[in-house]
């Protein structure tokens, strides 16, 4: 992205991560620690960066990053994305293009959270919708009890239809991605990503939704997977 969008941007962009994280990651199964995606972000030329995660995440985040030398580009906004979105905005500058990086470990965001954030905001999202632990091994209490969580990730209630018609997976997911085109989002990339667990159930799909034609261009460039499983946060081109 930061390489991609022209000089009428240059200076103008800003980066938001909603699941911030500590800032590194560990391997399951080999114990290899990677950086997190606010470390990799710093890498690439946004001029302001906000993290946002619980208090005791982004404590670790903090010291991690204390001595960069982009400290004055960041702002961290502590507390659940759904409650704090208001303060998210606050930070983000409003005439900037910005990317948003969602990345839950499962469906801990409300679809109206996005829908406010997004609004009236020239911003991107990158995303990843955890299928398998959040969706699908939960679905036999969704379907039991009125399924309130599951609903407010989607953004409405009509996945009951999606498990009564078979097409589980692709069903949810085309509801989800008609949600973010019906809030202005023209380009929508999705990317099933196969990367199972112990009881091979499928993990997670990765989506794209840009306000312009050129999102493609940056999907393909931005859905890199390495050979070991890991996703790589790659946003066009290093400083």
């Amino acid at each position: 992205m930061t390489r991609g969008v022209g000089p009428k941007w240059e200076g103008n962009l800003s980066y938001v991560d909603l699941f911030a994280g500590p800032g590194r990651s560990v391997v399951r199964g080999t114990g290899e620690e990677v950086e997190g995606s606010p470390v990799l972000s710093l890498r690439y030329q946004f001029a302001r960066y906000v993290f946002v995660d619980l208090p005791e995440v982004l404590a670790g985040l903090k010291n991690r990053l204390k001595s960069h030398p982009k400290w004055s580009q960041i702002s961290f906004v502590e507390g659940d994305c759904n409650t704090v979105i208001d303060e998210v905005k606050q930070a983000l500058p409003p005439d900037y293009l910005t990317l948003a990086f969602i990345d839950p470990t499962g469906l801990q965001i409300q679809f109206r959270t996005i829908r406010h954030l997004v609004h009236n905001r020239k911003m991107d999202l990158m995303m990843t919708i955890q299928f398998g632990m959040g969706i699908r091994m939960n679905l036999p209490q969704y379907v039991k009890t009125e399924g309130t969580r599951l609903t407010a990730f989607l953004g409405n209630a009509g996945w009951r239809q999606d498990v009564s018609s078979g097409g589980l997976a692709r069903g949810i997911l085309s509801r989800y991605l008609r949600e973010l085109r019906g809030i202005g989002y023209r380009t929508v990339r999705e990317r099933e990503i196969d990367i199972r667990n112990d009881q091979n159930l499928l993990l997670y799909f990765i989506v794209l939704a840009s306000r312009h034609p050129l999102g493609g261009k940056f999907w393909r460039e931005a859905t890199q997977i390495e050979w070991s499983g890991q996703r790589r946060l790659d946003l066009g081109g290093e400083e």
